[in-house]
């Protein structure tokens, strides 16, 4: 027990303590966010806020895992695909920064990188027998085994739609960070309850992680995630719902990431078929902005909604 305590106090406070300084470097060298253009005008004051900020929850994760060393390859794997797919986000910041643009990498640029890192999972999975092909269905108490083609397709889906999913997610202080908090606390619990305790342990790191940098995140941002660090929470994320079988749930716990997206696929769709929007701007919560919800208020709903659905995620679990 002493143990976790210490890797929890690891993880929170190594974002307390190193994004003050994080944060000093940027602004020292002038890197910061660019703004796309086409975003609500609110935003345009936090041009030059410090970003690229998940990379110091990475460091507290990397930190907490060498100190608690967990014996269990699924924690290292998660831990991975967390890099992975932060290292596409931190491609994309980059470019912006150095092109001194909001745009990054092109999508199919992103999406090609995306993919290959599912298909090296997939492999790595393959490769140490731990292709589970079994999937918990909610509100059911059977199991459902797939057949292998049809799991490297879901998974790959999985990884790819939960990453974008949080990307998409992370247009306000502290939402998307906040977001993955909740769900993070959901799938701890799944995890402990199919006594997967150090995959639960992770979980909790990435929590406490989190929660140390949204100490800097929230209203009014000091520093921004940057896509490094939604790709990288999204890949996370993905990876525990993967490894507790519970890939179906992301869709319930994750209920906020589904309606950002569906908000931009829906918008799409519109203007192209009837040239009109829906929404008054995509995702979600640029409608509510645009409506001159104060930035807070907006954050504070989707973090309700983010609970609720995580309540009714457990709720559809089937826990013995």
């Amino acid at each position: 027990m002493l143990r976790v305590a210490v890797t929890l106090f690891i993880a929170f406070f190594v974002p307390i303590l190193l994004t003050p300084l994080f944060i000093r470097i940027q602004k020292r060298y002038d890197i910061g966010q660019r703004i796309r253009t086409e975003g609500p005008d609110l935003h345009q004051h936090k041009t030059g806020t410090p970003t690229m900020g998940g990379s110091i929850i990475f460091l507290a994760v990397a930190l907490s895992l060498g100190y608690f060393h967990p014996e269990d390859s699924r924690v290292y794997a998660s831990f991975a695909l967390l890099l992975s797919f932060g290292l596409v986000g931190l491609i994309d910041d980059l470019i912006k920064f150095y092109k001194d643009r909001s745009l990054g990498l092109k999508a199919r640029n992103k999406i090609a990188l995306q993919f290959t890192i599912s298909i090296l999972f997939l492999y790595w999975l393959f490769q140490n027998n731990l292709l589970d092909k079994t999937i918990i269905v909610p509100f059911q108490s059977n199991l459902i085994v797939t057949a292998p083609l049809f799991y490297i397709s879901f998974t790959i889906l999985v990884l790819l739609s939960t990453t974008n999913a949080v990307n998409l997610s992370d247009g306000l202080d502290g939402l998307a960070t906040g977001l993955i908090i909740i769900a993070m606390l959901a799938f701890a619990k799944i995890a402990f309850a199919q006594e997967k305790e150090s995959l639960g342990i992770f979980a909790l790191i990435m929590i406490f992680s989190c929660a140390g940098f949204l100490v800097f995140n929230f209203h009014p941002a000091k520093i921004f995630l940057g896509d490094v660090g939604a790709l990288g929470l999204g890949g996370a994320l993905a990876a525990i719902g993967v490894f507790s079988n519970a890939e179906l749930f992301l869709l319930i716990i994750g209920g906020v990431f589904v309606l950002e997206t569906s908000s931009v696929i829906i918008q799409v769709i519109s203007i192209k078929w009837r040239q009109k929007p829906v929404f008054l701007m995509s995702p979600l919560h640029h409608h509510f902005e645009m409506k001159k919800w104060k930035e807070v208020q907006i954050v504070a709903l989707f973090w309700g909604l983010g609970l609720t659905f995580a309540v009714l995620g457990l709720m559809a679990y089937p826990f013995k």
